[in-house]
């Protein structure tokens, strides 16, 4: 029998989104941020510029996944040239809730559309169109052919050992992806407020991309949705306003000053947070807890190792040396290199006024010295280098890339999921 001490992690465990008591959707922010204008937003019938594709049949397309609040599925962009059909993938929106009302409910969904329409990043999805269809509404969007990062950790595809296909160099890569995203919705005044593993979805070309804005919050400048923003986000940024008291996001990836609900909260410390929760549970095969509270074993093992170090660490400032950080258990004893620890420590500060803010992650010299193979923007030259010659010399490309072998394997038996639910 295998004790709890022995075992690293609690496993994975697959989660669902706690929409936020309160604070999300347009009536909270409209209150809390006095902004009466209405919502810019175009949208067309589904049917009109979107079809189901010829490689998979069905009225609407391939159902990629199901969940509490939402169902995704594969269709084409209409086009003259049936031989290049552009895939998406269309989330199609729960329906109303009996308890809210119609102008909520379609504040809520043009809210979260005109977040996700405003963010053009590499390693964010990219959001394509607003659509109605049968009195539904849809979102449409980039599709991601490999599906979500989950379902490539729950395959044991970054196991160490033979059985692993990924390598620690292929994890630290789509850790950097992760905080690039992260990065930018951070300076364009946006918290996702639900970072993880089934919101990462890996592309067609092997980069990583975080989806599903429902619960994110626009913390600092215009909504991206009002007519002042233009939208775009990002606009007139100034104070930070903070997210009201209440749970939002997955359990285990939620930080502890979220689940107190005590009082408000800079909904940034969350993200980063949760940024360290994907790289352990994708580095270990399992959750490192299954919520941050004392009631449960692996964070209260946690916080005992924080607590002691604390006695004689009064600022909380994590240095160099044997001494410099807590001792947080057997999981953070297997951290490699010890660099990467250190900064997993700092993301995962208990009090988040002591936090490492996303910005400072890339400054870190261990983040900054990680061979990434994606653009770290749109703008970059498409120059691509094997990392294993990486001293070629090639005259037109002015940026080393380092080409990364991202995409995973195909299973023998057939994939049931290729997505599942947002």
């Amino acid at each position: 029998m295998v004790h709890d001490e022995d075992k690293p992690t609690a496993g994975m465990l697959n989660t669902f989104s706690k929409p936020a008591n309160e604070g999300v959707g347009m009536k909270a922010r409209r209150l809390s941020l006095n902004l009466p204008d209405e919502f810019i937003i175009d949208w067309c019938d589904l049917d009109k510029e979107f079809k189901s594709s010829s490689l998979m049949p069905g009225k609407r397309g391939k159902l990629l996944g199901k969940g509490a609040t939402s169902e995704v599925r594969i269709m084409a962009r209409r086009s003259a040239n049936s031989k290049d059909e552009e895939l998406v993938a269309v989330k199609e929106y729960r329906e109303r809730d009996p308890e809210e009302t119609e102008e909520d409910y379609i504040m809520k969904i043009k809210s979260e559309y005109s977040i996700a329409k405003s963010l053009h990043h590499p390693n964010i999805v990219e959001t394509v169109r607003l659509c109605t269809n049968r009195d539904r509404w849809d979102h449409v969007m980039e599709f991601c052919s490999f599906g979500e990062i989950y379902s490539l950790v729950e395959r044991k595809l970054f196991a160490g050992g033979v059985e692993g296909f990924y390598s620690r160099d292929d994890r630290l890569c789509f850790f950097k992806q992760l905080l690039r995203g992260v990065d930018y919705l951070h300076c364009h005044g946006i918290a996702h407020r639900d970072i993880k593993l089934e919101n990462l979805l890996l592309s067609k070309d092997g980069h990583l991309k975080i989806s599903d804005f429902g619960v994110a919050e626009v913390f600092s400048g215009e909504h991206p949705g009002l007519r002042a923003s233009g939208g775009e986000c990002g606009k007139n940024m100034g104070k930070v306003r903070l997210s009201a008291p209440g749970i939002c996001g997955s359990l285990p990836y939620i930080a502890p000053e979220v689940l107190e609900k005590r009082h408000a909260y800079d909904p940034r410390p969350l993200d980063v947070w949760s940024c360290a929760v994907v790289y352990l549970t994708m580095t270990f095969g399992g959750c490192p807890w299954q919520a941050a509270k004392p009631e449960f074993e692996y964070y209260a093992r946690f916080m005992k190792g924080w607590n002691q170090w604390l006695v004689d660490h009064p600022d909380g400032e994590i240095l160099d040396g044997p001494d410099g950080h807590p001792k947080c258990g057997k999981l953070f004893s297997l951290i490699e290199p010890p660099s990467i620890k250190r900064l997993i420590l700092k993301m995962l500060h208990p009090m988040p006024s002591k936090r490492i803010t996303i910005r400072d992650v890339m400054r870190t010299s261990c983040i900054k010295n990680i061979n990434c193979c994606c653009p770290e923007t749109y703008d970059e030259p498409k120059a691509v280098f094997d990392a294993a010659k990486a001293n070629q010399s090639i005259k037109f490309a002015p940026i080393k890339k380092y080409l990364h072998h991202h995409i995973p394997p195909k299973q023998e038996t057939k994939v049931g999921k290729a997505m599942k639910p947002f």
